[in-house]
């Protein structure tokens, strides 16, 4: 059950080192979940919906992390700052309540992988009165042999083994006017439960166990400037090597029109620490919003995220990384430390 999320088997000795592995997936019909193995990576999807929880099979201690494609959220973005806020909401669809369907395990084109499909089954109902249609939000779900690099928006983008990457797809979503936005709201669980996000100014750190509030407004992610940021912290001395969770996003999507042409959007983050019922129990979760510019109706947006592992510092992290103009946003980072919000300056 992903309301029990915190596992943390604590064992003496060394990490064991990590063998190359094919993807593999297998699907539980009777439990009514989804297993995907790629590489270090072991990623469960409990109830076949848009959330997941992850961990390195290889490693001694098995935090485990979970990452929730919790709501789709059309908002009025009054203040004209191209980020949400929780004020701004007009419209939003609970992704994780719908139904879904998916399409079993296939191999991805040259035998480069393993992919599944998710798929939103039923319409929902909007809070404006106005149905997202059934089919209209999809997930792609990959796994790679071999480390892939791939073309976003003309930016290179690199998946490795220990990785699954998303296509999150929304086809036509019923905007109320042609100026609101889209957010894609992720929520985030772990068991430290402290993030670190590499913005452009240095390292923002969230307490993630901390409920901010209704009165707190979300927070503004201002990107980086680096094709691809990363800041790594560790809790004591490095002693070892280990693993680093992420979840990474590219800083733009594609939309196609109607016609078959497409554009690049710029994708913008806002972030929050605040309690939520998610998966039947309420809890306080890391926040992540990833804002879209309206597409007209008939269009198809699809972005591309990510989570994964990495080897690094001996404490697991959960990183939330991408960058500003050429390719991903910065870097969100699992650490037990209690301030809500610090500033860490840039150090060269």
């Amino acid at each position: 059950m992903l309301g029990i999320f915190t596992i943390a088997i604590m064992m003496l000795g060394t990490p064991l080192a990590r063998a190359a592995e094919t993807p593999s997936g297998t699907v539980d019909n009777e439990g009514n979940r989804i297993v995907f193995t790629s590489g270090s990576l072991s990623a469960t999807f409990e109830g076949m919906v848009p959330r997941v929880t992850f961990y390195d099979h290889n490693s001694m201690t098995r935090d485990m992390q979970q990452v929730n494609f919790r709501a789709l959220i059309e908002f009025n973005d009054s203040d004209h700052n191209g980020v949400f806020e929780s004020n701004e909401a007009v419209a939003r669809a609970v992704l994780d309540e719908g139904q879904w369907t998916h399409t079993g395990f296939y191999s991805l084109p040259s035998g480069a992988g393993v992919g599944i499909n998710f798929t939103q089954a039923s319409a929902m109902s909007l809070e404006d009165g106005k149905t997202l249609a059934a089919h209209s939000v999809i997930l792609i779900v990959k796994a790679y042999n071999t480390t892939h690099t791939m073309t976003v928006n003309g930016q290179p983008v690199t998946v490795g083994t220990a990785e699954l990457k998303f296509d999150v797809v929304i086809n036509s979503w019923p905007f109320q006017n042609t100026t609101n936005m889209l957010a894609l709201q992720v929520n985030m669980h772990s068991s430290s439960e402290h993030y670190d996000l590499g913005e452009d100014s240095g390292t923002q750190t969230v307490d993630g166990s901390h409920d901010e509030g209704t009165p707190v407004a979300e927070h503004q992610f201002h990107e980086t400037s680096s094709v691809e940021q990363e800041t790594k912290l560790s809790t004591g001395a490095i002693t070892t090597s280990s693993t680093l969770g992420f979840f990474r996003f590219v800083n733009t999507a594609t939309v196609t029109s109607p016609s078959g042409s497409t554009t690049s959007v710029p994708v913008t983050a806002s972030f929050k620490s605040e309690a939520d019922n998610d998966g039947g129990e309420q809890a306080t979760f890391m926040k992540l919003y990833l804002a879209y510019r309206y597409f007209p109706p008939g269009s198809t947006l699809v972005h591309d995220p990510s989570i994964g592992l990495g080897s690094g510092f001996p404490t697991l992290y959960l990183i939330v990384a991408g960058a500003a103009a050429a390719g991903l946003v910065a870097v969100v980072i699992i650490r037990r430390r209690h301030p809500q919000v610090q500033k860490d300056s840039v150090r060269n």
